[in-house]
């Protein structure tokens, strides 16, 4: 305040000021809320190649959202969801993947990333209010999400590594990528079983084998190969009678004989069923069967568990004589 200003006069001076603003904000025009669009994905964004990823988001700025994709291997403006090698032109909407907004101006869809081309890798995708392509995207509200596309895969293991025929042995994995089931090859010099596995919703998956089958099997070299179906979910070589058979070659043709007369035993038939698993692969397309080998021993009958708790308590029985033998040296010193 103003020295020479009586305080009375000064509280008259603030009233007026704060009459004075009040007047100015109710006179001024009430601007509309800014249009925007926003993008998010379910989950924790990295999904195996054949999995549905769930986008969704809000669009204040118009009745239709456009989406596109740009990312690993695409041409630089990206292409729509359902077909990215097509790419978006501005201008037309039927190069985008069109999603209608809803009332309360939230938009959902579900990308399907199966049987897509897409190679594993990261991408963005983008939501725009108007049919506006990469270049354009200063036209239109937008928001942008990265997510990761991973290539499914398998992995697997025996226990005990070396079979011990008559006696129960396990075999355990991971499927990624979402499969029903996995199938799993034991071949043999002279023996061949296929069993399908159902893959649990962890992606772990189990095989008990027990001492029935076990006690089959005829001592010597195994192959336990494990394949994963991969996108489709189907598998594409299979055993047919006598043959091992890729079911999309040529709408089904016979590679080699696995039992019967003339058939591949042992490593051979091993090497020719993960040949068969290789050719069968294509760029960028992750249809094609995976596997996992694993080459293992079965011995002649017998029972190991003995031997396997005498090798693991003998070091602590020298280990408690040798402790006594060192007290009495201590005690044997002392007394010098």
């Amino acid at each position: 305040m103003p020295d020479n200003m009586p305080p009375h006069r000064f509280r008259g001076v603030i009233i007026l000021l704060i009459a004075f603003g009040t007047a100015v904000f109710l006179a001024s025009p009430v601007s509309a809320d800014p249009t925007f669009v926003t993008i998010a994905v379910k989950g924790s964004q990295s999904y195996y190649l054949g999995e549905e990823v769930v986008i969704s988001g809000v669009n204040s700025d118009s009745d239709t959202t456009y989406l596109f994709i740009t990312g690993s291997n695409l041409a630089n403006g990206g292409g729509k969801l359902s077909s990215p090698y097509q790419m978006p032109v501005s201008g037309d909407p039927g190069s985008f993947t069109a999603v209608k907004t809803k009332p309360d101006n939230t938009w959902e869809y579900t990308f399907y990333t199966f049987d897509l081309r897409l190679d594993a890798g990261v991408y963005t995708i983008y939501a725009v209010s108007k049919p506006k392509a990469k270049g354009q995207l200063a036209e239109a509200s937008y928001g942008t999400t990265s997510i990761v596309l991973k290539k499914p895969f398998i992995t697997a293991g025996i226990a005990p590594p070396s079979v011990l025929k008559g006696q129960p042995f396990t075999i355990t994995g991971t499927a990624e990528g979402n499969p029903s089931e996995v199938r799993i090859w034991i071949i043999g010099d002279n023996y061949v079983d296929t069993t399908p596995t159902p893959v649990n919703s962890d992606a772990s998956f189990t095989f008990n084998a027990d001492a029935a089958m076990s006690g089959n099997l005829p001592a010597g070299q195994y192959y336990l190969i494990v394949q994963h179906p991969m996108q489709d979910n189907e598998f594409d070589i299979d055993v047919s009678g006598e043959n091992v058979r890729n079911l999309k070659l040529n709408n089904g043709t016979n590679l080699f004989k696995i039992t019967g007369s003339g058939s591949l035993k042992g490593s051979d038939a091993a090497d020719a069923l993960v040949d068969a698993f290789k050719n069968n692969e294509a760029p960028n397309d992750y249809t094609g069967d995976t596997y996992a080998v694993i080459p293992f021993q079965v011995t002649g009958t017998g029972n190991s568990s003995p031997q396997a708790q005498s090798t693991a308590t003998a070091p602590l029985q020298f280990a408690t004589f040798g402790a006594i033998v060192l007290v009495l040296g201590i005690m044997a010193w002392r007394r010098r």
